[in-house]
């Protein structure tokens, strides 16, 4: 039976150290729940929600595109993780502020898998004075990563899907 959820992803601050050098330090995220007309979201889909976020800056299977989303008065430079055709994904993050970017689109079909289709979007980004990424902040890209293993996909970083957005 499909499942409609919402939850909110808040990142805990980065860790202090008592070095006389302070290097930043990347923090964790944690997911909370958020009541959607009368449901809250059950455990098990928000642990698995957790293989699909991305807040982290950009890396070799991301491109920046030329468009981008307005969340609130907060204009977002839209970015496009690459995915082999074999893994039936459209993934889109957007640059939350200069150099983190965090998933804001995810549309994936997996008729084989435990999840048979998956639609996440971002309805709202609200960061403190110094954002850090999160230390499990590309879980998304490990996730497509098996699944692209799953599918027998070469990996071949030629053969990506892409689409135009809207």
């Amino acid at each position: 039976a499909a499942v409609e959820s919402a939850f909110r992803m808040t990142a805990t601050p980065a860790l202090t150290t008592g070095n006389k050098v302070q290097r930043p330090r990347m923090g964790t995220w944690q997911i909370e729940p958020l009541a959607l007309k009368g449901s809250t979201p059950s455990p098990a889909v928000l642990a698995r929600a957790l293989g699909f976020c991305y807040f982290s800056g950009p890396t070799a299977q991301v491109v920046p595109l030329e468009q981008g989303m307005t969340f609130g008065n907060r204009w977002c430079r839209l970015w496009q993780v690459q995915t082999p055709p074999e893994v039936g994904v459209y993934a889109y993050l957007v640059e939350v502020a200069p150099g983190l970017l965090a998933l804001a689109y995810l549309s994936a079909a997996r008729p084989d898998g435990d999840i048979r289709s998956l639609e996440i979007h971002l309805s709202g980004v609200s960061l403190g004075r110094r954002p850090v990424p999160a230390e499990e902040g590309t879980a998304l890209l490990r996730t497509l990563r098996s699944w692209a293993a799953q599918a027998g996909a070469d990996g071949d970083p030629e053969a990506v899907e892409t689409e135009a957005v809207p």
